[in-house]
């Protein structure tokens, strides 16, 4: 999360290999690095958040379009209404974030009370934080200056996950100011729920849907896959696939190459099965 902690293990890629090195620095750090973002990825370090919809529309991949579309909208409507009423119960029970940045300040906090805090202005918005030495950790003990008036720690935490780190909560104790001010509105329950607050309308069945008048659109039975054999791949292959080619898979039976296990001579299941010549 910090730029010297990248720079130090950007450094040991570089001793290693360069020319890894090379392809890295083709890539915009902001793009791959929370200590570049700018707090725009808010701690994620993948595409994990894009991608969860795949477990919403799970075995719907070979349903026909009109199917595929059917699942996709019932699917995230029920999902919508199970998340909206989740919020709402935890709103009436009296929590204020999610549970994730609950959980967050949560840690944070055990871990402030062994900090130690130096102030460096009047205002009382500029502070060094020293963590007290801990034998359980291997890791040593930093020193971070916190400036909340720029919501700036020298961890990186505070300005890219948009919540308050230990360092940050210890200052916040020690001049007596209220840390909530800090925390990101995006993680308070009540803006959240704005998101479920955007309702799916109901879908009528189609006998009573008004008459199509539009285009009617045909198959090009050309473009139909071929129901018998093995569908064709059309991923991109990549240098990781040519390197599986130079080095064939053995057999699964007697692990050596040049057959599979159903074509294996030492196989007693398969030679009554095989042809010899």
């Amino acid at each position: 999360m910090t730029e010297p902690r990248c720079n130090y293990y950007y450094n040991i890629i570089r001793e290693n290999n360069p020319e890894a090195a090379a392809w890295i620095d083709q890539i915009p750090r902001q793009q791959f690095t929370l200590a570049y973002d700018e707090g725009r990825r808010w701690g994620h370090l993948t595409t994990n958040l894009a991608e969860a919809i795949n477990s919403v529309l799970k075995k719907t991949r070979n349903l026909p379009i009109s199917s595929i579309v059917l699942a996709t909208y019932t699917r995230c409507n029920a999902f919508f209404t199970e998340r909206g009423k989740q919020i709402t119960a935890m709103i009436s029970a009296g929590h204020i974030y999610s549970e994730n940045a609950t959980k967050v300040l949560q840690d944070g906090d055990s871990k402030s009370n062994t900090h130690r805090v130096i102030e460096f202005d009047r205002n009382t918005t500029r502070f060094r934080v020293e963590e007290m030495v801990n034998p359980r950790e291997i890791r040593p003990a930093g020193k971070f200056v916190v400036r909340l008036d720029e919501r700036w720690c020298d961890c990186g935490k505070f300005q890219k996950i948009h919540l308050p780190c230990s360092h940050v909560l210890a200052a916040c104790k020690h001049a007596h100011h209220d840390f909530n001010i800090y925390i990101s509105p995006y993680y308070r329950l009540d803006v959240i729920m704005k998101v479920y607050n955007n309702l799916f309308g109901e879908l009528r069945h189609e006998e009573y849907w008004p008459p199509y008048q539009g285009t009617e659109i045909w198959p090009y039975p050309a473009t139909k896959r071929n129901g018998k054999g093995r569908p064709k791949s059309s991923r991109i292959r990549t240098e990781m696939d040519i390197r599986e080619q130079l080095h064939p898979r053995n057999c699964s039976y007697c692990q050596t190459p040049g057959h599979t296990r159903n074509r294996c001579p030492h196989n007693p299941g398969m030679r009554g099965s095989t042809s010899h010549h």
